[in-house]
């Protein structure tokens, strides 16, 4: 039996990166948010370019919304969605405790400097993922929406 069912127009979620090192990381994500059914992928602070490793054409099954600043993207999270920052932090919910809310955006940053401390205060909810390390960014994301898929259905 599901954990707070609600019909799936009920529930969406995208995921993305703030300021990504690579392309691939991006692409990697992209795959894995279409596979696990997220509705949309963004990127802050950086462009992306088709790459010829995406054997599926990602691209022409989930949305990926490019936003030059934070600001930008701070203007476009859907009105009742939560913003949960993905980090390293001392305040941060462990994963394995977290109870994902039916609607939500996921913010990711890059392996070496993870989201600033202006974005981290942007995020309703920050979730950390076991370890003391950074894990690569497309890798940590898959995580997050893995355990989400795990706990909502």
């Amino acid at each position: 039996m599901r954990k707070n069912w609600k019909s799936e127009d009920e529930r969406y979620f995208g995921i993305g990166i703030f300021r990504p090192k690579t392309k691939e990381n991006l692409g990697s994500l992209w795959r894995t948010a279409h596979i696990l059914g997220a509705s949309f992928i963004f990127v802050i602070d950086a462009k992306y370019k088709k790459q010829n490793s995406d054997v599926l054409k990602v691209w022409s099954k989930i949305p990926l919304f490019q936003y030059e600043t934070v600001e930008a993207f701070l203007q476009t999270v859907p009105y009742s969605c939560k913003i949960v920052g993905v980090e390293i932090d001392d305040n941060a919910i462990p994963i394995g405790e977290y109870e994902h809310p039916d609607r939500a955006v996921y913010l990711l940053g890059a392996e070496d400097n993870g989201l600033t401390k202006e974005l981290k205060k942007k995020c309703q909810d920050i979730v950390v993922l076991p370890g003391d390390y950074s894990l690569n960014v497309a890798v940590a994301g898959s995580i997050v929406l893995y355990d989400r898929v795990n706990k909502l259905g």
